[in-house]
């Protein structure tokens, strides 16, 4: 048998540990479990989180695996059982809808897709598939996840990325607030062209496990039919989101939804 990829091997180890740990771990807490030396640990983490498959708290300077982590081997889960509960409900959704259902979750200043489940008319759509990014100031999904923060850290948000980024895709203050405060006056987000041309979104919070970033359920679909079955698209959300809810509160507490 060939000698092992000493790279590849590291990144199955560091999932390992956290699969034995289940729970956030420091850069130190890693690299001294796994006998790794320090700064390359550090370059094996920063790289995973660049990909999406971890997430970093700077405030408790700790890593830990994200949804998109666990999302890795789901095609076997859907050829096999098709009943976890997150893909169920996406299956589930877009039978009831027509609609593409996506779920995202914030990463960095974006929001990166980890699922999708296309409809009909998505089918050949390559712009909307696992990986995909949207930005956080210009996506439903991103009106989500701001709307967890309070006015004053959606301005620091705002400022902060528009620093980073090129005149032509800096985002308006006033534009953002109006359209997080809509977001949390009917309970969704609500697009049309925002991130994809003739195309709208509908999305809600999803429960996320402890220690992970927000997590956001959507609905994709044209923006004629998005508009004409608006009310019954989220209703359909709205129910999904809550079963979904439900079944992470009724877990035990190291799997449990955050509060």
């Amino acid at each position: 048998m060939a000698p092992p990829v000493k790279s590849a091997q590291r990144v199955v180890e560091v999932f390992e540990f956290f699969a034995q740990r289940r729970a956030p771990a420091t850069l130190s807490q890693i690299a001294t479990a796994l006998g790794y030396p320090p700064s390359s640990t550090f370059g094996l983490l920063n790289t995973l989180r660049g990909l999406g498959y971890l997430d970093y708290s700077r405030s408790e300077r700790t890593f830990v695996p994200t949804v998109k982590a666990a999302l890795l081997g789901i095609w076997v889960n859907d050829a096999l059982l098709r009943d976890g509960t997150i893909v169920r409900v996406m299956y589930e959704l877009r039978d009831d809808t027509g609609c593409t259902c996506v779920l995202g979750i914030q990463s960095g200043f974006f929001v990166q897709y980890v699922h999708v489940v296309k409809g009909s008319e998505y089918a050949d759509r390559t712009d909307v598939t696992a990986g995909a990014l949207r930005p956080m100031l210009r996506s439903a999904m991103g009106d989500v996840i701001l709307a967890l923060k309070t006015r004053n850290e959606v301005r620091a948000l705002v400022h902060r990325i528009n620093a980073e980024a090129p005149p032509e895709q800096q985002a308006r203050l006033a534009e953002v607030s109006a359209r997080v405060d809509r977001t949390r006056e009917r309970g969704y987000g609500y697009s049309e062209g925002l991130a994809t041309p003739g195309s709208g979104t509908i999305t809600m919070l999803l429960a996320a496990p402890q220690h992970q970033p927000p997590m956001v359920l959507g609905l994709g679909a044209r923006i004629s039919a998005l508009r004409a079955n608006r009310e019954r698209f989220a209703a359909a959300l709205r129910k999904v989101v809550q079963a979904h809810r439900a079944h992470m509160e009724a877990l035990p507490q190291t799997f449990a939804a955050r509060r």
